[in-house]
């Protein structure tokens, strides 16, 4: 079952980054949710599992409910759901319809991105996943929802609303900083790297809020250099929290627990392990010379760029983030 559920899981997650309609894309979507909900259920339907895994269907299904009348509120200015015709038709659209459109958007794609507090699903789906589905489901199911956010907000709205890029960097601060925090105080480490999970969607959200305020101060080039930052962000998380999902799957097999608290010595036992888990966990702390120290340094340098905007609230704001990325 896990064989055959992981192909379908992975090619229903190619289908939402090759769809150019509306439909296909959400039939994509839809398909990644229902084949992660099984797949979770290849471990066992126990009562808790149960509650867990119709808690994530539920969400996963608002936020499917927001993404597709995302999608609709195009139809009064765009004669079919292509991807094409959305974009060509987003100069038609009126501020009221542009900024619902946005909104919408954010919301659905923000849900299966796990940014808080949209993301109550993810610390209870990801821990009783079987291993290499949990990482799957952080290293590439939750891109899929950037990917999504990205495709509405820089080509379909073509740019967004002008405080848009705001409130996508400051969701993304929060979650950011309060992910770290819940992760650190984690006992269970696939819970924790779930919650590490938030902490980095959070980051990549940062990078999207600032690239998303220049282009509305008219800084193209800054802004290009903050979107490939999230970019980049977006595919180092993908490699090292895939790597750490599967150390933690390594770890669990060989001791039947994934209790902090009871884990000790193991370096011995699994020097193979311990060496890729050290690996993933140098990258995903930015330290120098790893993927994830150029993308977090990228990110930080658009951060300090805004300072040479004009508009006074840029010039406040995205040096901050720069802070809270450092705090971070």
């Amino acid at each position: 079952w896990i064989w055959a559920l992981c192909s379908l899981f992975l090619l229903s997650m190619v289908l939402v980054v090759t769809a150019s309609t509306a439909f296909s894309f959400l039939i994509g979507w839809e398909l990644m949710t229902l084949l992660s909900a099984g797949l979770i259920l290849v471990d066992g339907t126990s009562r808790d599992r149960l509650h867990n895994l119709f808690i994530y269907l539920v969400m996963m299904h608002t936020g499917a409910a927001a993404v597709m009348a995302s999608f609709l509120a195009f139809l009064p200015v765009s004669r079919d759901l292509s991807f094409a015709s959305l974009h060509a038709a987003s100069s038609l659209l009126t501020p009221a319809g542009r900024t619902a459109i946005f909104l919408l958007a954010f919301v659905g794609f923000g849900m299966k991105a796990g940014i808080i507090p949209l993301h109550l699903w993810l610390p209870r789906a990801h821990p009783i996943a079987p291993t290499p589905v949990s990482a799957l489901m952080s290293g590439l199911m939750l891109k899929t929802a950037v990917y999504g956010l990205v495709r509405f907000s820089f080509d379909f709205l073509g740019g967004g609303p002008a405080w848009g890029g705001y409130l996508v960097l400051i969701v993304g601060a929060v979650s950011g900083v309060l992910g770290v925090l819940y992760a650190i105080g984690e006992q269970d480490l696939k819970r924790l790297l779930a919650y590490s999970s938030v902490e980095n969607v959070g980051i990549i959200f940062m990078g999207l809020g600032a690239s998303l305020i220049f282009l509305a101060n008219h800084a193209p080039a800054y802004a290009a250099l903050a979107l490939v930052a999230a970019l980049l962000h977006t595919l180092n998380h993908a490699l090292f929290k895939s790597l750490l999902f599967l150390g933690a799957g390594a770890i669990a097999d060989a001791t039947h627990t994934l209790e902090l608290n009871q884990l000790g010595g193991l370096l011995r036992r699994l020097p193979a392990v311990g060496v890729a888990i050290l690996i993933g966990c140098a990258s995903i702390a930015g330290l120098p010379l790893l993927n994830g120290f150029v993308s977090e340094l990228l990110t930080f340098q658009s951060f300090v760029a805004g300072s040479t905007l004009e508009a006074l609230p840029a010039r406040i704001v995205l040096p901050l983030m720069a802070g809270v990325l450092a705090l971070i």
